[in-house]
This record gives structure tokens, C-alpha cells and sequence, in this order.
């Protein structure tokens, strides 16, 4: 497979975006391959810093290279990274490499013709055909409606701990109350707490049955912080959606900082970053991927190789429809499990009128 074309494009999204989101969200790029028909999509954030990175400069390392296995796109992560280093070892570069790695297995798996959850697992007794769910958001009423059973609550502190940790203890009793096949709870804080905030929470919530905290502080913070994940009266710790650069991963191992490691398969630099993460981890550290319910990251959830647990991300149905993609990746969601379909490459394309075609 000959890569002959790279072309990239920062849509413009109808969705509320808040924040840093509006101008550095998710790219998609295409590849062509020497097969006209042969076809490669990716995404990755960064917005319009990700296309100056890659139309500026990734782009001309990847045009013209020839790929005959995926160790040779392994190998052409490796090479973005090193050129990328002046400006990236994370961040917008690592987010725009995301995006040209992941258009890479998408246009390989077509073009070969071969499943991605089989290129990374040949043992089809070790993959998972029904994948474990959770939403994430706090409308839980719809998606209660929708069948979901898991709910990881989005969080956020201003502080004031007595005012906040009795909020959060009435909230998820009433949630426990009101829905009765509830199953796990978890909190998603976008570093707003700090280990001591952490550990008083861990505390007042701990007869809540709350299966874990998420992001509780910044990646510095936890990195270099001793290992609190003892400490939390039962209530695991996740984290690591932040830690943009594969190598953050083997100081998480030494350092002990989270039960569970979660990676965005679309910003630590896509499914060859996430490989190097899966041989850190060494199965000592389950990885339950950040948005993992989105057509990047099922195929590792389905080849068995990182926890069978899926992120759904404030969903809208049970198709898990994608503003600026055709999602074909899932067939079916019942009770919480989804049923992936049979495709080649990720199961997602971009709507129409999105590139010159």
C-alpha cells in the first residue's frame, strides 16, 4: 500500500463547544492510497493548530511511503514523533500525528482487507463480540431510556467541600433511588480537586458504592506525586486522557498513580501510541479507553487487548450517531452492551461535502 495524498479539515461543528474546544477540536484527515477506491479517515484534536502541523509539515514525511505491514506504520509513528519533537512530545503535535496514525490502520485494514481487531489479535477466542458500556454526562434520564446501566457523572469543584461533597453524596443516592438497575458510578473531576480534596471526598462518599475518580488533579500533579490509590477507602483512581505522550505512561507504572489508565486513543498519537501504552501497562494497570465507545477505539476494546469497557459520551441514541460522521461501526446496544457491526477499518466515514469529492 502506497500512501499518495494526504488531505485534512477542521469542520465546523454545530455542537456546543466550551472552553478550548471552539477553535482546537477534532480534525479529520484522509489518505490516499495507490488503489483510487482505497480510502483512509482519522481524527484527532487541535483544530486549526493540527492542520498547520500537518499540512505544514507531517504530511510530507508520509506521502510517497510504502506500507507492507503494520509494523511499517508503527514505524512511521516513530519517525512523526522524533521530526515533531521541536514543537511537540505532546499537545497539538501528538494530536495531529493521532489523526494521520489512525487514517493509516483505517486505509490498511481496507486495502488488505482485514479487520483491525484481527491485525491486532489473530485469536479470535480472545475477542470480545459483546462490549460492556458507560455513558458519560449527567443526563441520566436519557440514558436510562437508552438502556445504560453505568453512568460516570461530570464534576467539577469551586472549593467549597462541605457545600459540594453534600451535593455529590444526595445527587448519587437519589440516582442509586430512582434508577434501581443502576451499576457503577463514577465521577469524571477535569482536575479540579487535589489529592487532599480526593482523599477527604473518598471519605464522605465511601457507602455510595462509587467505582472510581477521574482526572482528579493535573497530570504533573499526579505524576510526580506519591501513589495515593490505597488511600481512597476503596474508591479506585483513573486518569491519563491528558498525558499526551506515550513515555507519561511509564512513569503512571513506576509511580503507581492510577488503578486504571485511560488514554484518548485520538490525542496520545493513535493506535500505534496506544500499543506502546498496552506494553508499558504489561497487564499490570487495566486500560479502559477515553471515549473508547467511538469507532477508534472499539476495535482494541473488541481484539481484547485493553479492558472490555466502553466510553459513550453524552449519547444521543442508541446508533451513537457523530455529528460529522457516519458511524457504522455499531450494530446493536441492548441493556448496555453493545454489539459491534462487521466492517473494515474503523466503521466510520465523514458526511458528504466535507472534501472536494
Amino acid at each position: 500500500m502506497k500512501i499518495t495524498k494526504i488531505e485534512v479539515v477542521y469542520p465546523s461543528y454545530q455542537d456546543s463547544l466550551r472552553g478550548w474546544r471552539p477553535n482546537l477540536w477534532q480534525i479529520i484527515t484522509k489518505i490516499n492510497t495507490d488503489r483510487e477506491q482505497i480510502i483512509g479517515y482519522g481524527t484527532g484534536g487541535g483544530g486549526n493548530s493540527s492542520l498547520e502541523v500537518i499540512v505544514g509539515h507531517l504530511s510530507e514525511l508520509v506521502v510517497g511511503t510504502t506500507i507492507n505491514n503494520i509494523e511499517d506504520i508503527q514505524k512511521i509513528f516513530d519517525h512523526l514523533y522524533v521530526e515533531s519533537i521541536p514543537y511537540g512530545r505532546g499537545g497539538i503535535a501528538s494530536m495531529a500525528i493521532s489523526s494521520i496514525d489512525l487514517a493509516l490502520w483505517d486505509a490498511y485494514s481496507k486495502y488488505y482487507e482485514i479487520p483491525i481487531k484481527n491485525l491486532l489479535e489473530k485469536d479470535e477466542n480472545h475477542h470480545n463480540e459483546k462490549i460492556h458500556t458507560y455513558a458519560t454526562g449527567n443526563n441520566i434520564d436519557h440514558y436510562n431510556e437508552l438502556g445504560l446501566n453505568n453512568f460516570k457523572l461530570s464534576v467539577k469543584s469551586d472549593g467549597d467541600f462541605e457545600k459540594e461533597s453534600n451535593k455529590l453524596y444526595e445527587l448519587i443516592s437519589t440516582i442509586r433511588k430512582k434508577y434501581k438497575n443502576t451499576n457503577k458510578i463514577m465521577l469524571d473531576c477535569y482536575m479540579s480537586w487535589d489529592i487532599d480534596y480526593t482523599k477527604k471526598i473518598s471519605k464522605k462518599l465511601n457507602d455510595l458504592k462509587i467505582e472510581w475518580f477521574e482526572d482528579v488533579s493535573t497530570p504533573e500533579n499526579m505524576l510526580f506525586s506519591p501513589s495515593i490509590i490505597n488511600e481512597l477507602n476503596g474508591i479506585k483512581l483513573a486518569g491519563g486522557e491528558h498525558d499526551l505522550n506515550h513515555n507519561n505512561f511509564k512513569l503512571m507504572r513506576k509511580n503507581k498513580t492510577y488503578h486504571f489508565w485511560q488514554p484518548d486513543i485520538t490525542w496520545c498519537g493513535g493506535l500505534s501510541a496506544l500499543l506502546k501504552i498496552i506494553n508499558v501497562s504489561n497487564n499490570l494497570f487495566p486500560i479502559i479507553l477515553h471515549r473508547g465507545g467511538e469507532p477508534w477505539g472499539l476495535p482494541l476494546i473488541q481484539s481484547g487487548l485493553t479492558h472490555n469497557l466502553a466510553e459513550l459520551h453524552n449519547p444521543k441514541n442508541i446508533n451513537l450517531s457523530m455529528e460529522k460522521w457516519e458511524n457504522q461501526s455499531v450494530s446493536t446496544i441492548n441493556s448496555g452492551i453493545l454489539k459491534p457491526s462487521n466492517y473494515l477499518g474503523f466503521g466510520a466515514v465523514p458526511v458528504k461535502g466535507l472534501f472536494n469529492e
